[in-house]
């Protein structure tokens, strides 16, 4: 049986050399071989493609892996060292940090064929890690609704009240940049912070709010002109938080031969989710707008005023969605006017997130 002592290496002496050898180095070509010859027998391969890749190899230690190999002095094999680090920095040259590895684990595989060949694998056993992309995604900016009173879980055109809404034309819209956070698994959170403007477009466009005795009226004014709108706009700066289960996130695991399991999170927004969460916020903002005609002319008039509406905001948000567009219903647990000093109403609003 015709037995060679070949080592398969990616590295060349860095120091010293380990023993006296004879050289044969041609010039180097794309994917040329060197090889280096040691005693009667004995060799070493290097293939490289560039001179480059062999200016390279002086910074790889090969008395680091031959120390690791330890074959016996009478035994004659050929072996083949299989490096799973790409990168090869485990032999790299004043490199190496016990740290890295909790244990180190040999195998041998022997195979029966004509040149008796051995292969060596090396298994490290290594702390488990998780690759993913960034875990933070900005996720919209801009939301678009129609807003209404509630009372009494009834809206106020079900009593007829003077104050009853026209739901198209009554628009919300709010700049709100909304980050998500990945936390594990499909759970993640929505977040963000933004200006929102409530529009409330009466049925009645003679509607007016009048202030009178510390107390907030809708009253009809001078129903001898031909009134077209009114409304009554409030902004609210606004912070928001909504957990969510989003079904866009993708986890898959691979295990390498050496049995190390690497886990890769992935995230494209083009599945379902579904959150609840919620909202504060405070008025920097609010007037009336009355539009009407008088002797064939167009009148307006902006009145701004507090009109006894509460400063302090905070409710509830629950959003719907699919692919790069939500369905969100704000609900405020917050009245829309202070406590005593108007109708107790509050606002909902249904709309699309972008």
């Amino acid at each position: 049986m015709r037995n060679k002592l070949m080592i398969l290496a990616i590295c060349i002496l860095g120091a010293a050399p380990l023993v006296k050898a004879e050289k044969r180095v041609s010039t180097i070509t794309p994917k040329d071989t060197i090889e280096v010859k040691f005693g009667e027998k004995g060799k070493i391969l290097i293939q490289v493609e560039s001179k480059e890749d062999l200016d390279a190899l002086k910074e790889y230690d090969i008395n680091s892996m031959l120390e690791d190999i330890k074959v016996p002095e009478e035994t004659i094999i050929t072996e083949k060292v299989i490096i799973r680090d790409e990168k090869g920095t485990r032999y790299l040259k004043d490199s190496i940090e016990d740290d890295e590895f909790r244990e180190l684990e040999m195998e041998f595989e022997e195979e029966e064929d004509a040149d008796d060949e051995v292969e060596i694998r090396r298994h490290y056993d290594r702390k488990p890690k998780r690759f993913s992309g960034s875990k933070t995604d900005f996720v919209a900016g801009l939301d678009w609704g129609i807003n209404n009173f509630m009372t009494d879980g009834q809206y106020p055109d079900a009593n007829d009240d003077q104050y009853a809404v026209r739901p198209w034309g009554s628009w919300y819209v709010a700049l709100a940049p909304t980050w998500q956070t990945h936390i594990a698994g499909k759970f993640a959170i929505d977040y963000g912070a933004g200006f929102s403007w409530y529009n409330y477009k009466f049925q009645d466009p003679r509607t007016r709010l009048v202030e009178q005795d510390g107390f907030v009226e809708f009253d009809q004014w001078d129903v001898n002109l031909q009134s077209s709108k009114s409304k009554l706009t409030v902004a609210h700066i606004n912070a928001y938080l909504v957990p969510v289960l989003d079904f866009g996130y993708r986890t898959n695991k691979k295990t390498y031969d050496d049995g190390f399991v690497q886990t890769k999170t992935r995230y494209r927004r083009n599945g379902f989710r579904i959150g609840a969460g919620g909202y504060v916020g405070t008025r920097i903002d609010s007037y009336q707008k009355l539009v009407w005609k008088e002797t064939g002319h167009k009148s307006k008039l902006r009145e701004r005023d507090n009109f006894y509406l509460e400063n302090f905001r905070y409710g509830a948000r629950f959003i719907l969605g699919y692919g790069e567009v939500d369905m969100f219903v704000n609900y405020d647990l917050s009245t829309v006017f202070a406590k005593d000093k108007g109708p107790e109403l509050n606002a909902i609003t249904f709309g699309l997130s972008f």
